[in-house]
């Protein structure tokens, strides 16, 4: 990611890593299946080759002060989020979620 963003020293790892998780958790909340989010543990770098154009956008959207393409790129990330939420491997990955419990009905005391 420091790569996309050009920076060269360790300094800034910390607002990077902030920044990959933010946009991480707005994938999840917008309702992408975190089976695509997962982080390859051979490579360490994440499996979903269109998850990671979406964090580069975002990262890259986000990260310092007055950039002139922020709007241009959040743009494009949100199009990668709603093309991730359309996609045949998030809708099979949520198919394939198990249905939840469901909650036990309260116990009325009924005595007479």
């Amino acid at each position: 990611m420091k790569l996309a963003l050009r920076v060269t020293s360790d300094a800034m790892d910390a607002e990077v890593q902030m920044l990959v998780d933010a946009a991480l958790y707005d994938m999840e909340r917008a309702g992408v299946n975190p089976a695509l989010l997962e982080v390859d543990s051979e490579t360490e770098d994440l499996s979903n080759q269109f998850v990671k154009t979406g964090v580069y956008a975002y990262c890259k959207a986000h990260f310092g002060y007055d950039n002139p393409e922020a709007e241009r790129l959040d743009g494009s990330y949100r199009r990668i989020v709603c093309d991730l939420l359309n996609s045949k491997e998030n809708i099979a990955a949520i198919a394939l979620e198990p249905e939840p419990e469901p909650e036990p009905e309260p116990e009325t005391n009924q005595e007479g």
